[in-house]
């Protein structure tokens, strides 16, 4: 006989999420992890002594851990899917018929929270898995991802110039080298909401004859929307506008120990040490020390090498490839002799050192014009010009960097990096919100990338202590087994008489 199921809903139930939520559930082991009760002290100056009260500041931290947990980005989203899950319910400390938060109050609240709390749970979660043994500390592998900012190139306007339009003209005819008038300049019009608009809109200098075009650049455009952002552009996409974030993750059991958001024209290597810094000290506090840092070549420059190295601390970061654009003899068949600083060519001229480049490179040159009546003239440096060449002051240190990256120990490095960073990245874009940060300002981007870093921390962290729970389990499951057999087998060995229910006694871990 086939059943139909008919639902009369009761007027009273006698029923508690307790009941309803399993014990096994995630939500319910993630609440005995972290404890939050510290946000209240720090949260003591937001608020005043008079009025309504306001969301609990433990409450807003557990509804951001849960969308990110969630990969839900939205805040009205956030709100409906916490209404209607009884384990978030039962995290958050919310009954059956109790109403959320509106998902305006989750949007000022995130407004007003200082950075420090976000990096104070941060914090806290690291230290826990410092103290589960997830954390080595010795080699931190470093990289960096763009992240998709909350406006549209259709939103950027080109920037004031400081300048009198005088004075403005004036300079961009030196730079043109070209005569420039005022009515040459065409400014951006407004986009056409009903017709599809190109997104590399740019300024055009309209001359007799000919169009030109001055491609999109951070130096002379913004966004309306969101200042913060930069123009940037991720290989295989177009051009948008982006946020940059950094990780730096531990090698042992990829647990992030530092997250930074910065703008997105802002170069790797100019936050590298920001990074190490950052790290050292959080480290440092947990009693590890950072012996190696590993990153991609983005990351590397003389000065961070040699920083690095005052810091004793050992680089894996490859240089950048500078292949030889001009056609001539390549620079390794040239001499270096270091005791009188000059360059020997295969013909036995010397190239002596001139000058110092703005990005710390020293160039040779020769003196007395010997090119000019050189035999290989043609092939080493065609045309008018002299051969130049030129290495950077940070020689010695790029030389002790090549050593070491054509090591076995640096090929690992570079094995580790890839293995570490490049897949937390991938999945906080897949699965907690990474791929595009809906609040605007570089400060609302610090605050969410320290949310998903700390997600995927706890993540790592859940499922270590569930392991050691269930290993104990198994283990108690056989001692207990053990014993038993033990005792039986005692028993009927010995006319001792037991006491009741002793065979009875669980032996637990």
């Amino acid at each position: 006989m086939i059943g139909k199921k008919d639902f009369q809903p009761r007027l009273l139930y006698n029923v508690s999420l307790e009941d309803l939520v399993p014990e096994d559930n995630f939500y319910r082991t993630l609440e005995r992890i972290p404890d939050l009760n510290f946000v209240y002290k720090e949260c003591e100056g937001l608020y005043g002594k008079t009025g309504n009260k306001s969301i609990d500041p433990v409450v807003f931290f557990k509804l951001n851990l849960f969308g990110y947990f969630e990969d839900i980005i939205y805040d009205r989203e956030l709100i409906k899917r916490a209404s209607d899950s009884l384990a978030v319910r039962l995290y958050l400390g919310y009954d059956l018929d109790e109403q959320l938060p509106w998902h305006s109050t989750i949007s000022r609240t995130r407004a007003i929270m200082p950075e420090k709390i976000f990096s104070g749970i941060f914090n806290k979660v690291l230290r826990m898995c410092a103290e589960a043994g997830l954390i080595e500390g010795s080699h931190q592998s470093i990289d960096s991802t763009l992240v998709k900012a909350n406006a549209s190139l259709e939103t950027i306007e080109r920037k004031t110039p400081k300048l009198t339009l005088e004075k403005y003209i004036e300079e961009l005819k030196k730079e043109n080298q070209e005569e420039v008038f005022p009515e040459q300049i065409e400014k951006i019009s407004e986009p056409n909401k009903d017709k599809k608009t190109d997104q590399s809109t740019e300024l055009k200098v309209i001359k007799p004859g000919k169009n030109k075009r001055v491609s999109l650049s951070n130096k002379n455009y913004k966004s309306i929307t969101d200042p913060d952002s930069r123009i940037a552009k991720k290989p295989g996409k177009l051009i948008n506008l982006y946020y940059t974030v950094h990780y730096a993750v531990d090698s042992q059991a990829k647990i992030i120990t530092d997250v930074l958001s910065t703008h997105a024209d802002k170069s790797d290597s100019s936050t590298l040490l920001e990074i190490v810094d950052r790290t050292e000290k959080r480290l440092n506090e947990l009693g590890l020390k950072i012996e190696s840092v590993g990153a991609d070549k983005n990351y590397c420059s003389g000065e961070n090498l040699q920083n690095l190295e005052q810091k004793e601390i050992e680089a894996y970061i490859p240089t950048q490839n500078h292949p030889n654009t001009r056609g001539g003899i390549e620079k390794k068949k040239f001499i270096y002799d270091e005791a009188k600083d000059v360059y020997v060519c295969p013909m036995g001229h010397q190239l002596k050192y001139k000058y110092i480049t703005k990005r710390k490179g020293k160039v040779y040159c020769v003196e007395n014009k010997e090119c000019l009546s050189c035999s290989l003239k043609e092939k080493c440096s065609p045309g008018k010009k002299l051969r130049r060449l030129q290495h950077s002051v940070f020689i010695k240190e790029y030389e002790r960097l090549s050593e070491r990256m054509s090591s076995s120990k640096g090929k690992q490095k570079m094995r580790i990096r890839k293995t570490t960073t490049e897949p937390l990245f991938a999945e906080a874009k897949m699965n907690h919100g990474l791929s595009k940060f809906m609040t605007r300002g570089i400060d609302k981007s610090q605050k969410k990338a320290f949310c998903i870093a700390t997600v995927q921390n706890l993540k790592r962290l859940v499922k270590h202590l569930s392991r050691k729970a269930n290993v104990l389990q198994d283990v108690s499951i056989k001692l207990n087994s053990y014993f038993q057999k033990q005792l039986s087998h005692f028993k009927e060995k010995s006319n001792y008489i037991f006491p009741r229910n002793f065979f009875s006694i669980n032996y637990n871990v």
